[in-house]
């Protein structure tokens, strides 16, 4: 069966968030990016409930900040939201979405976080996407299967038409398989997944053929 909806995660894989989370927390202090991400990816695996995302920044800096022994200042806060909701776009993702649209495709997305964010970062080409669907709306964080489960309820189209695509296998491609959905890696940060490809623009020559 043939390819007709092309889901991506969007913060890493269409949006460069370690770009921009990472220069505020060298602001901050220098060093503190790594130790930030995997508490972030801790915190988000962990959730019994659904938390607001912008309020689970916050708390993943606080205390990445308390490991560090660096005071936290409010004003810390508001910077990690805005500027995660701030991502610059890689190149190739405007590119490979531009492509994907011209040749029918329909597109969405399914983030880990808010809709306010979600509509900050997307402020300008929310035309390239049919769907988006955020945690606030599933109530479930990847990599929880739920929240692809209830994401793909709401896109509802045949999880047999759809392509999965994500630069992260433990957020977002494991679960995704689990559930028998076709996925690709956009091998932007060094992950090992059986289908990979370097960039979004390369999507294009992929999806048209047989998955």
């Amino acid at each position: 069966m043939s390819i007709e909806v092309v889901t991506f995660d969007l913060y890493g894989t269409l949006v460069d968030w370690r770009y921009s989370i990472s220069r505020s927390l060298d602001y901050i202090h220098e060093g503190l990016a790594e130790r930030f991400f995997k508490n972030e990816y801790n915190t988000i695996s962990r959730l019994k409930e659904y938390t607001p995302y912008s309020k689970i920044l916050v708390n993943v800096l606080e205390e990445t900040l308390r490991e560090f022994k660096i005071d936290f200042r409010e004003e810390y806060g508001r910077l990690i939201i805005l500027s995660f909701a701030k991502s610059p776009f890689f190149p190739d993702a405007f590119i490979g979405l531009t492509l994907l649209k011209k040749h029918g495709y329909k597109l969405g997305i399914i983030s880990n976080t808010d809709r306010e964010l979600v509509k900050i970062t997307l402020a300008g080409v929310e035309d390239f996407f049919d769907y988006i669907v955020t945690a606030e709306d599933t109530g479930y964080y990847k990599p929880d299967k739920k929240a692809f489960i209830k994401a793909y309820e709401m896109v509802n189209v045949s999880t047999q038409k759809i392509l999965h695509v994500s630069s992260y296998p433990q957020y977002d491609l494991e679960p995704a398989d689990q559930l028998g959905i076709k996925t690709i890696c956009i091998d932007r940060y060094g992950y090992n997944w059986r289908e990979k490809i370097p960039s979004v623009d390369r999507l294009i020559e992929r999806v048209k053929q047989p998955i």
